[in-house]
Parts: C-alpha cells; sequence; structure tokens
C-alpha cells in the first residue's frame, strides 16, 4: 500500500474540520486521505493532457470525508466549512435530487488550503499540476457504504457493467433507499420529540428533538419551570433546529453542548420567558452577549 508523504496535512484538516463540528454538537463521522505519488501520477497518466500547468488543476490531492448521521445537517455543515476555509463555488459540486432518476447525488466541495498548510506539501511542491486545494465530500452515514461499494466496484470498472444497465440501475435503486431511510430515521425522531412534549417529558424531548451530541438531563429547576409554564416548553419545540444551530455558525458561539444550556439559548434568543431568564446562569449569559447574540428581552 502506497502511503502519501502528506498524511499529517490531511489529518490536520480532518482534525480542524471534526473540532468544528464538534463545537455545534452535530453527530457525525470525520475521514480524511491524502494521494500517494503513485496515485497521483496514475491519475494523471489516465488522461493525458487532462492537467495541465497553466489550466486545469488536481484539486483532490488531499480530501476530508464528513459522514453525518441525518442528512438535514449537510446545510449547516457546508456554512461551518464556508466560514474555515475559502471556498471555491466554480469547482464544487452539489447535486439536487431529480425526482423521476435513480442516481447518487454529491456534495463535493473544494476550499483553499491555508497558506502556512499549502507551503509545507511535499507532493505540491513535486509537480505543477496540483492545486493548493482540498476536497470536502458531505454524505450521510447510511449512504457512506454505498459510495464505497459504488467507488471501487463501479464507477473504476464501468467497463464491467456496460452491457448489464438492469443491475446498473438496480444498484442505483440500492442508493435510493438508503435515501428513503435516511429520512425515514429523521422523521422518527421529529415524532419522537413530539411525544415526548406531549407528555411533558422536558430532558427527553430537548434530547430527541434537536438530536446533538450531548449527555445528561435537565437541571430540575428547569424541569420545574417548563412544568409551571409549559407554553415555553412548546415554543421551545417549535425552535427551528436549523436557527439554533446558526447560532454557533453565525455569531462563532463558543460553549458546551448540553441539555440545560440548548433550553437557556433557545430562550434567551428565540422565546424570552423571565423565569428561564431568571434561572440562566451570569456566565452563559456573558457567553451569549459575547458572542454578538441579541437576546430577545433586549
Amino acid at each position: 500500500m502506497q502511503h502519501s508523504p502528506d498524511k499529517n496535512i490531511a489529518a490536520k484538516l480532518q482534525s480542524t474540520i471534526q473540532s468544528e463540528l464538534d463545537r455545534l454538537g452535530l453527530l457525525c463521522r470525520v475521514f480524511s486521505r491524502a494521494k500517494s505519488s503513485h496515485s497521483l501520477t496514475k491519475k494523471i497518466n489516465r488522461e493525458p493532457g487532462k492537467y495541465t500547468p497553466d489550466g486545469k488543476k488536481i484539486q483532490d490531492a488531499f480530501g476530508v470525508r464528513v459522514a453525518l448521521y441525518f442528512p438535514d445537517d449537510q446545510g449547516v455543515a457546508i456554512q461551518l466549512l464556508k466560514k474555515l476555509y475559502k471556498y471555491d463555488a466554480e469547482s464544487s459540486t452539489i447535486d439536487s435530487p431529480a425526482g423521476s432518476v435513480f442516481s447518487a447525488t454529491r456534495c463535493n466541495l473544494i476550499f483553499k488550503l491555508p497558506s502556512e498548510i499549502a507551503e509545507q506539501s511535499i507532493i505540491i511542491k513535486s509537480t505543477d499540476v496540483i492545486d493548493t486545494t482540498f476536497e470536502v465530500q458531505i454524505r450521510t452515514i447510511l449512504s457512506e457504504g454505498w459510495h464505497e461499494v459504488e467507488h471501487d466496484m463501479r464507477y473504476k470498472c464501468q467497463a464491467d457493467w456496460e452491457s448489464y444497465t438492469d443491475l446498473d440501475r438496480a444498484l442505483n435503486g440500492i442508493y435510493a433507499s438508503l435515501e428513503t431511510s435516511d429520512w425515514g430515521m429523521m422523521r422518527v425522531f421529529e415524532g419522537l420529540s413530539y411525544r415526548h412534549y406531549k407528555a411533558r417529558e422536558w430532558s427527553q424531548m430537548i434530547r430527541t428533538k434537536f438530536r446533538l451530541r450531548s449527555e445528561g438531563q435537565l437541571d430540575q429547576s428547569i424541569i420545574s419551570t417548563l412544568n409551571s409554564n409549559p407554553d415555553s416548553g412548546k415554543k421551545i419545540f417549535r425552535v427551528s433546529r436549523e436557527s439554533f444551530l446558526n447560532c454557533f455558525t453565525e455569531f462563532k458561539l463558543e460553549m458546551p453542548i448540553t441539555p440545560d444550556n440548548i433550553v437557556y439559548l433557545c430562550n434567551y434568543r428565540h422565546i424570552g420567558d423571565p423565569a428561564l431568564l431568571e434561572i440562566t446562569p451570569e456566565p452563559m449569559l456573558d457567553i451569549f452577549k459575547d458572542a454578538g447574540i441579541a437576546g430577545i428581552l433586549d
């Protein structure tokens, strides 16, 4: 197996992206790779003349893959990455699913390498047809395995499938079933969070509504407050998960992801229940204000 001399660069990109996704509490897995010199040579020789010093260059010598647990996290992850790195929209590919065709949808994003990282690269210095960029592929956990199989067993061996279009379509059909399962699983959690809300099971509602990497139960003071004023619990349930997560990408918010803090932030920005604000710790209020988030009661 060929190893890249720049695998440490890929590891740095992976670590940074994983850290930022963890800051939001997103449920995901992050992987990385750097192409070896042997792999790059094969790619260049596969289509002679495709890559030139003054024209099209290889943009995926470094790659990061983000496998999300839930498909609705894709937009949040994209916005976070655009805050981290300079985005090359022209070279990126984000497919929109076609209503009548079974085919995989790509979310392949190209970003510029930070200059201090690009300057450390051995493989960039070794040839003038490699761009100072890296690729981020965003997928879901359920589709990740399918993509691996498809890439190695169909994309790299397309001649094997040319005479067997029915099986080619069947493989795409498997992807379609996984995509349906992705959305179905998300709907299960939405239904579960609604049932917890109706039962006034506030800790469970927070966990299944926001679907973030957090541990523990709500503090009893929060539970008592919501039991006394269930309308605030209803308003928390109706807070847009996307809007909640945008606090972290828009304002560079830094706070531990706990059930208590989720409630405090929802109340501070969206609800304005004085009783919940009263029990919000001062350090948390300082964190919100320092991040530049406007409180609904300000």
